[in-house]
């Protein structure tokens, strides 16, 4: 897949596919925080794990899967082309991602910053000077953007990961493909 047009298809493909499992990861985060914020109890720490599980497993599982579609889809696809592939899905499921997260923090819940710095200064207030103070003021000013730049690039990273260890089996390899031919035949 080196020519102008296969890479293309995959820029293509990556795109529609980085959209879905990006909303996956979105969806799964976005209600492990809506039940976090309603309570505190064992039930929704059990909840919310169960929902970290299906959030972690289901994005390896997708891009497994949408990689070895990807193998099935067209001839000639290798171990390099399915590692840029998953890199390409990476990328675009992780801006998604990051966009939708950061569209959660500005417009669907607000308070989430200050609620969360309002827990800090409560722990930690008594330990603080008046520099940590004003600190922590700039990154609740900020904390949407960096946010959004630490979401994104901590999930294309370890999409890349990902892909990294998932093209080294996709497409799969027989281990004795070339031994009948080089032992002549049968014996």
């Amino acid at each position: 897949m080196n020519n102008p047009d296969q890479k293309k298809i995959l820029w293509n493909k990556a795109a529609k596919n980085g959209l879905v499992l990006g909303l996956f990861t979105a969806v799964c985060r976005i209600l492990s925080q809506g039940i976090s914020q309603s309570d505190a109890s064992t039930g929704t720490v059990v909840l919310n794990a169960t929902i970290w599980l299906v959030q972690t497993g289901g994005c390896i599982w997708i891009m497994k899967f949408l990689m070895e579609r990807l193998v099935g889809q067209f001839d000639g696809v290798d171990n390099r082309d399915t590692a840029r592939y998953g890199r390409l899905l990476a990328l675009t499921s992780s801006l998604i991602f990051a966009a939708c997260m950061l569209f959660y923090v500005v417009l669907l819940a607000p308070g989430t910053v200050s609620e969360q710095m309002d827990l800090i200064y409560k722990l930690y207030g008594q330990y603080m000077d008046e520099n940590m103070r004003t600190s922590l003021k700039s990154i609740e000013n900020n904390y949407p953007q960096i946010m959004f730049f630490s979401t994104w690039l901590y999930s294309w990273l370890y999409g890349i990961v990902l892909s990294a260890i998932l093209s080294i089996s996709i497409p799969r390899k027989d281990p004795f493909a070339g031994f009948m031919d080089k032992k002549g035949g049968q014996d």
